[in-house]
């Protein structure tokens, strides 16, 4: 029987974080995820021979690199982490403890004492400690702290100092500050021959993305955001220009070629964002295949065809070759797997390949996600579930691992007449336009490349030899800084990120010896956005119904918001808000579903809600039998029950005694959706909420209402 081609496209991609005025770089998520992403995940697939598979590279990510490789990086974290804090000044000390905490918690705070410590020490929020509580030695140990979090697998695992410093654990010296950071330098710097190597020597396929990630679309014309979905609201100035588009990607695929060999190569655009337009520029331009997510193909195939027998299957549109992401199976790798037993995951993700290799012989999956922000939430940064998938992949006969190329290569692909435009997100562009801030965003760039191009067609430019300002209006198209507009997604970065879509503005004009315009002095994004957490005004005792009974029943409450992304999107939003309170004897959770809960994850789902307090508790949510249990992790006993009720809301009432809360302390909450005792779901994504337990002094403010 023929095997199922498996193509594996790992997606690695930051925006440019250089502040094109000071040249300062603002972020070092670029120089971090190559000390614990890049030349990891590489490093990995070449473990195990014969495992085929594609890379793809966005060029800032690539530029970037460059820089920190040749000494050229202004890097001011780095600077911040290299610096001894017995030289710090108090703004230098705030900065250390505001943002040296970036790390996934779970995995990487909690899990290690000291780091653990330091995090109490500073509280739940980022201005909660002064500087002058944190001694010399305590801002060495987070600077190292912080560093360490970054280490993957390979490097632990090839340099003995990591694990010597992990062993340490505190009071680290400067010296051993210092030692690890030449580490990581040494590291980074060899991450993009890496990528070449494994490029020539036939084991990986790399394929590129537009120069500055744009939405592509959207710079053909904004327009056909409405296309997609009808009524949105658009800027007020258009933006039309698909000569910056075919730039994009001309520059792009010439970036790319110069660094790591001219050849023919394939293009995921940038968020998987296309149009018939769209991809007969990249046809035109030379890419050898493109792809997208099967929401595209499915609203884009004629009356009749069945989704799965297109899915896996190459298609074609006017000739240029495409495929089309499994949203499940790659949001599976992405948003699910991570907290699962590593073996286990790759059985399951492998199980599910095999049920399609007996329906589809011959045939072609695509699993295209992000290729270095998820293994942070992963056990030992992805390592064990990613050398177990691969090494299932090979001994299943009947799946066959490759590159997209090899994929497309025996089968001409179905002919599509017509190709919906959308993003692998939702299969819209609602992301990146619509909100207030996105379409100011979009205003603000079309005026600036009216003001300095005119009427000049960026296209007749040599792709090897832009001016400054093509340069800074490529990476002010980029899309990362409209992915942090509106209210998809929250980072407590949120501020550089607005900057830098406004310096690169700046930077146009200043490049074309023009007066910078004094809109661009202003923020977009608002500099007070409201808190994550709000916290309960009164005591309170809801009617455990799942059942909204009044206005005034919760009315007392606090609200955490769920619903907000980071730098990953997932497709997962089943609870937007947790409202949460108390009263003397209990603690009330309450979630409003988006669908109904019972009949969604069926007789084996239930949710649990992990408290850390004085102690660790987990309460046991059965929506189908309508009880809650409280008990200890690890253990099988019941210490206590509550109650819990499931319909059109979820409400929950938690007895307050076992968890032994003392009145001011932080409690951590996370909630997590489990169905056949594996998690497939859990809010926030991003580590747990932190509640401050006010029961005492809630109690003596209705005194006083």
């Amino acid at each position: 029987m023929p095997q199922l081609n498996v193509a594996l496209i790992w997606h690695m991609h930051q925006p440019d974080y250089r502040d094109p005025v000071s040249g300062r770089i603002l972020m070092p998520w670029t120089y971090l995820h190559a000390v614990k992403d890049y030349g990891e995940m590489l490093k990995t697939a070449r473990e195990f021979p014969g495992a085929r598979m594609t890379f793809n590279l966005v060029p800032t990510l690539v530029e970037q690199l460059e820089r920190y490789a040749t000494g050229e990086a202004d890097d001011q974290w780095l600077e911040a982490a290299r610096k001894d804090p017995r030289q710090m000044d108090t703004d230098e000390r705030r900065f250390v403890l505001t943002q040296f905490f970036s790390v996934h918690g779970e995995r990487h705070i909690l899990p290690y004492p000291r780091y653990r410590q330091l995090a109490q020490k500073r509280g739940s929020t980022r201005l909660a400690a002064s500087p002058e509580m944190f001694s010399d030695q305590e801002l060495r140990d987070l600077q190292v702290w912080f560093l360490l979090a970054w280490s993957g697998h390979h490097l632990r695992r090839e340099q003995a100092f990591i694990p010597y410093l992990l062993e340490k654990g505190e009071n680290f010296s400067e010296q051993d500050k210092l030692q690890l950071l030449d580490l990581y330098d040494e590291e980074v710097a060899g991450v993009i021959e890496l990528y070449r190597q494994m490029e020539q020597a036939g084991l990986i396929e790399i394929s590129v993305t537009p120069y500055a990630h744009p939405i592509l679309p959207l710079l053909c014309q904004t327009a056909i955001a409405r296309e997609a979905t009808p009524g949105i609201q658009l800027p007020g100035a258009t933006f039309r220009h698909p000569e910056d588009a075919r730039l994009q990607v001309r520059y792009g695929l010439d970036f790319i070629a110069r660094r790591l060999g001219k050849r023919p190569r394939g293009m995921w655009p940038s968020e998987g964002a296309v149009s018939a337009e769209v991809l007969r520029i990249l046809k035109e331009e030379g890419v050898l295949w493109a792809a997208s997510d099967e929401g595209i193909l499915a609203k884009s195939l004629d009356e009749g065809i069945d989704l799965g027998e297109a899915l896996y299957a190459p298609s074609r549109f006017e000739e240029l070759p495409l495929l089309f992401r499994d949203r499940e199976l790659s949001d599976r790798i992405g948003f699910v797997y991570a907290h699962w037993e590593p073996e286990r995951a790759a059985a399951d993700l492998t199980g599910h390949l095999k049920n399609l290799a007996r329906k589809h012989p011959g045939g072609v999956v695509a699993l295209i996600l992000d290729g270095e922000n998820c293994w942070e939430r992963y056990q030992d940064n992805g390592y064990p579930f990613l050398s177990a998938l691969y090494s299932r992949l090979q001994q299943e006969p009947s799946l066959r691992m490759t590159t997209v190329s090899e994929a497309i290569a025996s089968s001409p692909g179905r002919p599509l007449s017509r190709l919906a435009p959308g993003s692998w997100i939702n299969s819209d562009f609602s992301i990146w336009i619509g909100h207030a801030e996105e379409n100011t965003a979009w205003e603000w760039l079309e005026r600036a490349r009216r003001d300095t191009l005119g009427d000049q067609t960026p296209v007749d430019w040599e792709a090897n030899n832009l001016p400054e300002k093509a340069l800074h209006l490529l990476r002010a198209e980029g899309s990362d800084w409209f992915w942090w507009y509106g209210d998809d997604h929250s980072t407590e970065q949120a501020d550089l990120f607005d900057r830098l879509f406004r310096r690169h503005l700046e930077a146009v004009y200043r490049a074309d010896g023009q007066t910078v315009p004094q809109h661009l002095h202003s923020v977009i994004k608002p500099l007070h956005r409201k808190g994550l957490v709000h916290e309960p005004t009164a005591l309170f005792t809801p009617v455990i119904d799942g059942r909204v009974n009044d206005y005034f029943e919760w009315l007392a409450a606090g609200a955490a918001d769920l619903s907000a992304g980071g730098a990953m999107h997932a497709s997962h939003r089943q609870f937007s808000m947790l409202l949460f309170g108390y009263d003397r004897k209990h603690l009330y959770l309450r979630l409003d579903p988006q669908e109904h809960l019972p009949s969604l994850i069926g007789a084996c789902g239930y949710l649990e809600i992990r408290l850390a307090g004085q102690e660790d508790w987990i309460a046991r949510l059965d929506p189908l039998q309508q009880t809650l249990t409280l008990q200890r992790p690890g253990e099988e006993a019941i210490a206590a029950e509550g109650e819990g009720a499931c319909d059109h809301i979820v409400e929950m009432a938690i007895p307050l005694a076992p968890l032994k809360l003392a009145t001011g302390k932080a409690l951590n909450l996370s909630i997590h959706l489990l169905v056949d005792n594996e998690e497939t779901a859990r809010w926030p994504a991003e580590g747990p909420l932190t509640l401050q337990y006010r029961g005492e002094e809630l109690d003596a403010d209705e005194w006083y209402v």
